[in-house]
């Protein structure tokens, strides 16, 4: 019954601006890497866009989806309707994660592709099963971040919602990446566990096999958390926004 949800929560959106930034976000990414540093393409194809790209993809993604629903109606041709609001709103979150997997799928094909093109790079160039690994992990950790910013945007607005979100995401996932206290704010898994698939640091620097932070970097803890803590907030946020009265 759910896919029903999310086949109208897709129809919304066609031939929307929407679905064409789920193509130009990740090809502009790998595109200006490979134009700018032929030489490090493929760490800077990758470290752009988780660093850069990837949290502003997961704000504006909700973002839009909830402003085509607020713009005219302010939801009130879904609360008029016999439907599960419950299910209305994890509808939602889910059609955004299919989106975000198909840009992270269309950047993951073009720094692959575009390898080949590059030719000999002054770091190692990564085989797909490597490049596919750091992709999954990308969405995965990132994924909690999908119903808090349709929290973010339904509670205060458009622009100050995508704002804070991409803001907060781009500070404290740079600055803590690489501390001891990383693994207490969800902003910096993503980023912190490139560095032991990509070898690569949140600056774009790479490092040796030897590294201390590749060392002192759990995969499987921050893959679990953002799992759950995606499932919480999926299910607090769809509880509040059962309750809401249309004003």
């Amino acid at each position: 019954m759910l896919y029903k949800y999310m086949l109208a929560e897709n129809l919304k959106h066609k031939h929307s601006i929407l679905k064409k930034l789920i193509l130009i976000l990740p090809l502009v990414t790998v595109l200006l890497s490979f134009v700018l540093m032929q030489s490090y393409f493929t760490i800077n194809a990758f470290n752009w866009w988780y660093a850069m790209i990837m949290p502003v993809t997961f704000a504006l993604i909700p973002s839009l989806m909830h402003r085509k629903e607020d713009k005219k109606l302010k939801y009130r041709a879904i609360y008029s309707l016999p439907v599960s609001l419950t299910k209305v709103w994890i509808a939602k979150v889910l059609t955004a994660l299919l989106y975000i997997v198909v840009a992270a799928l269309v950047h993951l094909c073009a720094v692959y592709i575009l390898q080949f093109a590059v030719g000999k790079q002054l770091t190692s160039s990564y085989v797909f099963p490597t490049l596919f690994s750091a992709s999954v992990l990308l969405v995965i950790t990132y994924l909690w971040q999908i119903p808090f910013c349709f929290f973010l945007v339904k509670k205060l607005g458009f622009i100050v919602g995508v704002a804070s979100n991409v803001i907060i995401g781009l500070g404290l996932g740079v600055v803590f990446a690489d501390s001891s206290l990383w693994m207490l704010c969800p902003y910096t898994w993503g980023i912190r566990l490139m560095i032991p698939i990509l070898k690569v640091l949140p600056n774009g620097l790479p490092v040796t096999a030897n590294h201390p932070l590749i060392e002192n970097t759990s995969i499987l803890i921050p893959v679990i958390s953002s799992v759950v803590l995606f499932g919480l907030i999926t299910m607090i946020t769809a509880k509040w926004f059962s309750r809401i009265e249309v004003k």
